[in-house]
């Protein structure tokens, strides 16, 4: 029966009276309500546990201060600060008029409560405020200072970062005061959240600006030609980001052919990086690491795997990041060159390949799929790309496991990184990536070597102009010792449906976007 056969049949003006305000009902809500899709569950959203999706945490919980565009610090908790001309006090004017979500207000005890948790503590050393610690004075209602024992030049950028150090509600806790609920400050709270989806309602008591629908709905769809699809349909309105649904550059390429789909993209904040394993003799040699970088095509690589969604790159950060230094050109991509600058390294050609002192010159490339999509075939690209120079690679493609066990333990010859990106970067990954005092967990090492460590310690505890000249004096070490082979940089890649009417990313890829995006009426 069509719409006219309806209208026209006996009794269907009292039954069209009962359904019509069901049915506007109905497209109201749709019409309120933001559906993006997430690659896997949220998760507890527990604060002090490296356990959950970083993105749905910044719509639940809010920090003392943002990480704005191109590095800027902007008020959130905190309306403004103040750093002490030793760099070892940091202090802090609250917002008033600030509640948790369940009520509780926000003031310079709730601060305190929340920043002893994880301040100070072995768990969070990694993080320089927490390493320096040495204690929160409450100087009035809404006034806080935070105490170092050294400074930390990087201390307010820290406090910009996802977890530990936003705020959650001192009630939010059990009698063991492990967190119970996730209850914040910020424009949404969660009325459920299980492994197929989270949903949020607008937080009416929010003390800033109210969102501009009123219900998000975090869709877990595992399958990326799922998202596609689901996103073809109608029935997500928004797909993408690298820690939310990730995009792959050919699903990109794909939609944006579609009508009805907008892809969306933005220059990246994070680069991809093939590391060296520097404790391996043959790579100790900084002329095989040349030859290395004078054979990798960063154009191709951009080109053909990332189909143009990628910018090719000599540099450890993208020059969106603070502090990210001066860009070094592309090595020339010029074969014969290698294999000159191998010959003069005293490496002897045999049989298309390499030989010195009896060894051949072999190579092993770790990777793993499922740590970094696309990594078989950027993998098997490289391999073609040093065979043209007569380098033999070994790709060992395992499993994700596998891949952060072997990493960290320098079970490979080259293996890739990619940087941390905003708001941790540049010295998030200079200390986790580089320096061999620190822990760097699962993650493992880009390079090591004894002359960088003093010049990236250095470097980090510098500030102002000094901290510049330091962090280039690193930069161009880096450079002039082929100590990376940096690759791309990977650009943002998102997709939205009709139903979105703007659509704007935050400055970081670990937040989600919603306060760019608006829905058509």
């Amino acid at each position: 029966m069509d719409r006219r056969d309806f209208l026209t049949t006996s009794g269907s003006a009292l039954l069209l009276s009962g359904l019509l305000p069901a049915m506007t009902a109905a497209r109201a809500a749709e019409g309120s309500t933001l559906r993006i899709a997430l690659g896997t569950e949220a998760g507890d959203l527990d604060l002090l546990q490296n356990v959950s999706g970083f993105n749905a945490y910044t719509m639940v919980f809010e920090p003392l201060l943002r990480y704005g565009p191109k590095g800027t610090l902007q008020p959130a908790l905190a309306e403004t600060w103040e750093v002490s001309p030793d760099g070892k006090r940091l202090g802090f004017s609250l917002r008033q008029g600030v509640s948790f979500s369940d009520g509780t207000p926000f003031d310079a005890k709730a601060a305190e409560w929340n920043l002893l948790r994880w301040m100070g503590k072995d768990d969070f050393s990694w993080i320089g405020v927490s390493k320096e610690f040495d204690k929160v004075v409450v100087e009035d209602t809404h006034r806080i200072a935070i105490q170092l024992k050294n400074p930390v030049p990087a201390a307010l950028y820290e406090l910009t970062i996802i977890r530990p150090v936003r705020f959650l509600s001192p009630k939010a806790v059990d009698a063991s005061g492990k967190q119970s609920a996730p209850v914040g400050t910020g424009p949404w709270t969660i009325t459920k959240n299980d492994n197929s989806e989270t949903i949020l309602v607008r937080n009416d008591a929010y003390w800033g600006p109210k969102p501009a629908y009123d219900r998000v709905e975090l869709k877990v769809v595992s399958d990326e030609l799922a998202r596609a699809n689901a996103l073809r349909a109608g029935d997500i309105d928004i797909i993408g980001g690298d820690w939310v649904a990730p995009l792959s550059p050919r699903r990109a390429k794909t939609l944006s052919r579609e009508g009805g789909i907008t892809v969306y993209t933005e220059p990246g904040t994070a680069a991809l990086i093939m590391g060296f394993n520097s404790k391996r003799p043959v790579l100790a040699d900084a002329r095989v690491r040349q030859a290395i970088n004078m054979a990798v095509n960063r154009e191709a690589i951009a080109k053909l795997l990332f189909e143009g969604y990628a910018d090719p790159t000599a540099d450890l950060f993208p020059q969106d990041i603070p502090l990210s230094g001066a860009r070094h050109p592309l090595p020339p991509n010029d074969a014969e060159k290698a294999k000159q600058v191998l010959t003069e390294a005293g490496w002897t050609s045999a049989g298309g390949g390499w030989e010195k002192d009896g060894q051949k010159l072999e190579l092993e490339l770790l990777s793993a799929e499922e740590s970094l999509p696309g990594a078989r075939r950027l993998s098997e690209l490289i391999q073609a790309m040093l065979g043209e120079i007569g380098i033999a690679v070994r790709v060992s493609s395992v499993d994700n496991a596998t891949f952060h066990e072997r990493r960290p333990a320098f079970d490979y010859d080259m293996t890739f990184f990619p940087t941390y990106g905003a708001p941790y970067d540049p010295q998030g990954t200079l200390a986790a990536g580089f320096l061999a005092s620190t822990d760097s967990g699962p993650d493992g090492k880009i390079f090591v070597s004894e002359t960088l460590d003093p010049m990236i310690e250095a470097a980090l505890a510098a500030v102002g102009d000094e901290r510049v000249r330091k962090l280039q004096a690193v930069y161009d070490w880096l450079d002039d010792n082929h100590a990376i082979c940096a690759l791309v940089v990977p650009q943002r890649l998102w997709a939205h449906g009709e139903r979105v009417a703007t659509f704007t990313l935050p400055p970081t890829d670990y937040d989600m976007p919603f306060e760019g995006v608006t829905l058509k009426g």
